[in-house]
């Protein structure tokens, strides 16, 4: 499938650099793969290890519940009847394990270049996480530092926990250093390999609260940033 199908479908020009991280596979997370998992295979078994050194976008730095739509998801979405597709026009790209939805929204513009939203799964609220597509992967990668769950950790990483998500967030920084601005890389690329690593009861972070906060009000501030909008019919 090319993208001009998708953005036919949609009467939508994705961003240069959407575009560029499709033609290059860095929006792949099946690794070229469109045929279904047969006997003991899984994405975990059989696709995961052949991508886990040169990642995909946000393979590891999305979050644990963040995965990226194959085009054929996006080009076939069914959106939610209650969803008011009339008013509001989403683009879908990504989903979470529970169900919320990540969408460029051109409701939105700042530049010529469509917001990026997370439609919550069962809430009629929206969230506005960035200006534009850059901008939410630089967010994603800040955010993936800041108080990462021990428990989820240890469920992935056994004994290597912290050293080990620090190895593959560490190919997620290499693999999209292409893409972002450079001002955007050398902060990431500070903060990923700072030694000191703050550690509470629960979580690990390589970014304090308070430096995470100022990161995304200098680098992503705009005036919808963070706000909150309910997407369902009346």
């Amino acid at each position: 499938m090319n993208i001009e199908e998708i953005e036919s479908k949609y009467k939508y020009q994705f961003p240069d650099i959407f575009k560029k991280l499709w033609s290059d596979g860095m929006l792949d997370w099946m690794g070229g793969r469109n045929t279904p998992f047969g006997g003991n295979e899984s994405w975990a078994k059989t696709v995961y290890p052949a991508i886990r050194e040169n990642p995909p976008l946000l393979l590891h730095t999305g979050g644990f519940d963040f995965q990226m739509l194959t085009p054929e998801e996006i080009l076939d979405f069914k959106f939610d009847e209650l969803w008011d597709i009339d008013k509001h026009e989403f683009i879908p790209f990504a989903k979470t394990s529970e169900g919320s939805i990540y969408a460029f929204y051109p409701n939105i513009e700042t530049g010529g270049e469509s917001a990026i939203v997370c439609v919550w799964d069962e809430m009629n609220e929206t969230e506005v996480l960035s200006k534009n597509f850059e901008d939410f992967i630089f967010r994603k990668m800040l955010e993936a530092v800041y108080d990462v769950d021990k428990e989820e950790l240890s469920g992935d990483y056994k004994k290597e926990d912290f050293t080990g998500y620090r190895t593959d967030i560490l190919n997620d920084l290499k693999s999209v250093i292409p893409y972002l601005k450079e001002d955007y890389i050398e902060l990431l690329t500070d903060i990923y390999n700072r030694e000191n690593v703050i550690e509470s009861l629960i979580s690990y972070s390589l970014i304090a609260k308070d430096e995470l906060g100022h990161a995304i009000q200098n680098y992503l501030e705009f005036e919808e940033l963070d706000s909150v909008f309910e997407h369902e019919v009346d």
